[in-house]
Formats: C-alpha cells, sequence, structure tokens
C-alpha cells in the first residue's frame, strides 16, 4: 500500500514540474506603447490570439503617458540596454534611431512584402539604406480631408465645397464677426499641423516642390510664393479665420471649436472624428461631417509622414520571435482589425478599400480614394520643419517681413542651415 501511495505521490510531483517547466519555457516579449484604450485594447486582443496559435510565447505590455512614453523610448534605445522587445515607434522617431544600430531590421521576404503592399510615405522614415527598420500601422494622413459643421453650412443654405473657389467663397459667407472679433470662422485652417501641410500640398498640387534631390528645400519659387501668398490672404483679406491656432490665444483647437459651433470647416485628419462623436457628443453625417478637400491646384497631390509602426530592438535577445509577432501583426486579417479598432487610416493597399473597413468607419471614404496621391514628405525631422513653416508664417502675419519673398527665404534659411 506505501509503495502505490509514493507512486501516486512521485506521479503528481512530476505532473507539477511539468507544469511549472511549461510555463517557465515560455518566451515572454515586452511590448511598449503609449496609453489609448482603444489601441491597447487591439494589441491585447491581437497578442491573445497570437498566444493560442503560439502557446510557447506570452506578450506582456507596458502603456505610458504619451509625454513620457517618447523619452522612455528614446532613453532606452539611445542607451542599447533593457527596454521592450517590441516598441510602439511614431514614424519619425526611426529617422534618429535606424541609423544607430538601435532598431532591428526586417527580414528580406517581409521587408518585400512590406514594400508591395504598403503606401510608400507609411514607411519612408522606416527606411535607412535601403532595408527598413519596422512595420507601417497606419497611413498618417493630414490632406484632403475636410471637418464641416452641417447645421452652420444649411443655415445659410450653402453646400459643401467642391472646388478651392467655393471653399473661399463658402468660407467668407459662413464667416461672422462682432466689430473685429470673429464669433465663427468660415474656413480654420491656422494650427500646427494645417498650415504645413496645407502649404506644400499647394504647392505639390501646382506642380511644384520644396526640396531638392539633395536635401536643400526651396519655398522661393513660384508655387510657393502662390502658395504663401494665398494662406496670407485667407487671414488678412478675407479674414475667414485668425492666428491664435498658433499664438496660443483659442482655448480650444479649431476642429473642437467646429464641434461647439465656432468654427464651419477646418481641415484635419480623420483622427478628430472620434473626439466630436465621443467626447462632444455629435453624430457623424447629422450634426458634422467628413469630406473631401477641394485641391489648390490642378493637380491632387499632398505630403504625408510616417506614422505608427512597430519595430523590433536590435538588442534583445528575443528579436527572432518579436519579428515573428510583427509578421503576424501584419497580415491583413489582423491590422484591418488593428486599424478598425483604432480609427486608423490604413497604411496597407489591400485593406484600405475593404468594405468592412468602409461599414466601420464610413467617414474615411473621401480619403482611401486619395491615397495614392501622396509622396512622403522627406527623410528629416518633421517638427523641425513645420516649426519654420510656422514660425515664419506667424512673423509674416505680425509684418515682420516686407515680402513673401523676403519670408520664403527665411524657411529655407532656417531648414537648410
Amino acid at each position: 500500500m506505501k509503495t502505490k501511495v509514493t507512486l501516486v505521490i512521485l506521479l503528481a510531483l512530476m505532473l507539477l514540474v511539468g507544469c511549472g517547466q511549461a510555463t517557465t519555457d515560455k518566451t515572454v516579449l515586452t511590448f511598449w506603447g503609449h496609453q489609448n484604450d482603444a489601441w491597447a485594447a487591439s494589441y491585447r486582443e491581437i497578442a491573445d490570439k497570437y498566444e493560442v496559435e503560439n502557446p510557447d510565447i506570452k506578450i506582456e505590455f507596458e502603456f505610458y503617458p504619451y509625454d513620457q512614453f517618447e523619452s522612455k523610448v528614446q532613453t532606452s534605445l539611445i542607451s542599447k540596454e533593457g527596454g521592450a522587445d517590441i516598441y510602439e515607434l511614431w514614424g519619425g522617431w526611426a529617422i534618429d534611431f535606424a541609423p544607430t544600430g538601435s532598431l532591428e531590421k526586417m527580414p528580406t521576404a517581409f521587408e518585400e512584402e512590406i514594400r508591395k503592399d504598403s503606401y510608400p510615405s507609411t514607411y519612408g522614415a522606416l527606411e535607412h539604406e535601403g532595408h527598413l527598420y519596422g512595420i507601417p500601422l497606419e497611413f498618417n494622413i493630414e490632406n484632403g480631408g475636410m471637418l464641416v459643421n452641417n447645421a452652420l453650412l444649411e443655415a445659410k443654405s450653402i453646400a459643401v465645397p467642391t472646388t478651392w473657389a467655393d471653399l473661399k467663397t463658402a468660407a467668407v459667407a459662413l464667416t461672422e464677426k462682432e466689430g473685429d472679433l470673429i464669433t465663427i470662422k468660415g474656413f480654420d485652417f491656422v494650427n500646427w499641423d494645417s498650415v504645413p501641410y496645407l502649404f506644400t500640398s499647394m504647392i505639390l498640387s501646382q506642380g511644384g516642390s520644396y526640396q531638392q534631390e539633395d536635401g536643400t528645400f526651396t519655398f522661393n519659387t513660384e508655387e510657393g510664393r502662390k502658395a504663401f501668398s494665398e494662406l496670407h490672404s485667407l487671414v488678412a483679406d478675407l479674414q475667414v479665420t485668425n492666428m491664435e491656432g498658433l499664438s496660443g490665444g483659442g482655448d480650444m483647437e479649431g476642429y473642437q471649436q467646429l464641434y461647439s459651433g465656432r468654427a464651419a470647416i477646418v481641415p484635419r485628419g480623420v483622427w478628430t472624428v472620434a473626439e466630436g462623436m465621443h467626447t462632444f457628443g455629435l453624430e457623424h453625417g447629422k450634426d458634422f461631417s467628413y469630406v473631401s478637400m477641394p485641391w489648390f491646384g490642378a493637380e491632387p497631390k499632398f505630403a504625408a509622414e510616417t506614422g505608427w509602426s512597430l519595430a523590433v530592438n536590435a538588442s534583445s535577445d528575443k528579436k527572432e520571435e518579436a519579428l515573428k509577432f510583427l509578421e503576424f501583426f501584419y497580415k491583413d486579417e489582423n491590422l484591418l482589425q488593428h486599424n478598425i479598432k483604432s480609427a486608423q487610416v490604413p497604411s496597407k493597399k489591400s485593406i484600405a478599400h475593404d468594405a468592412k473597413l468602409l461599414e466601420e468607419m464610413p467617414y474615411v471614404e473621401p480619403l482611401v480614394s486619395v491615397l495614392d496621391k501622396a509622396q512622403f514628405i522627406g527623410y528629416f525631422n518633421t517638427d523641425v520643419f513645420k516649426e519654420a513653416i510656422n514660425e515664419v508664417f506667424q512673423e509674416y502675419e505680425a509684418g515682420h517681413y516686407g515680402s513673401v519673398e523676403d519670408a520664403l527665404k527665411a524657411i529655407e534659411a532656417k531648414l537648410n542651415k
């Protein structure tokens, strides 16, 4: 009897040890991202699916407030010690870190797949010396679409403008003032992103360019002068908006003012739609709409920078496993799921026109038809780029330059130094 009891105990111990080893033997991948409830839930859902198919892998997430996240990622990649195995990465950060060897390059076959099925602007910043160092999750697009306050347009029987001339006419008619104070902005494009994006799009849509092959910036061109003059006219002559979006004088951003009935038309990225619905409690299609933005020139063309991406830490001793997870994430069904749950425009051509996407996010329809009209904004620090354009535009509106030519030369001087 004692022998049987002993055998039972031994078998039980062996089972316990076996179970303990099964847990211990799992490869744990650490994933760092910034705090966003919808995005975090999507990441976890895809990771759960991956773990079912790969029971030897466990993915652990750490999410940080955005203002802490950027510095935490940068500190980790600079030191090349510790950190995560997988990083959620803003595309522009890769420009700083891919050349340092901090990020792992994508396997050749996977890289070819990314190039074949992703729009070029979505991976432009992930590239270094002919290799890709991450996967693009989204198409970061700030051109091609605009918000309209339906009630304000309907009150004045104004149709959604479809040409640049109609846009200017509508903006003037929609603007309301009390003395010198604008109470309703007809067309509010003055903000950190929209001035540079609209300015560059206006140049490109005329057939012009703003950067030469050697990397130098040239804004003092016929197209550049015409575009800059038009932006100035909207503020100074037509007075359809003011400069508070850059000077900091407003209590809300322009798109938020639109949701509050204080702006009629605002060109912004589609990411603003969610705030209108969830924060302001408005209904898309009823209270406001996201519609196609008229082009300034004859050619629909615009610049876009690389948005949110995933990258692997080159110093990780689990980078092979991490790369396999990225390949899984990049599959159509998984990335489409993530784009829908995160309200992102897809980076992949194969899912950008998917019926499910348009059913779940009908407001992206004005954008998906123009994704192939984009060019990569350029391999440079876009914050510095935007700052130079915005600073000079503010200074010009304040009368600090004698001519448009002087202002454009000032932008060139800031960026070419």
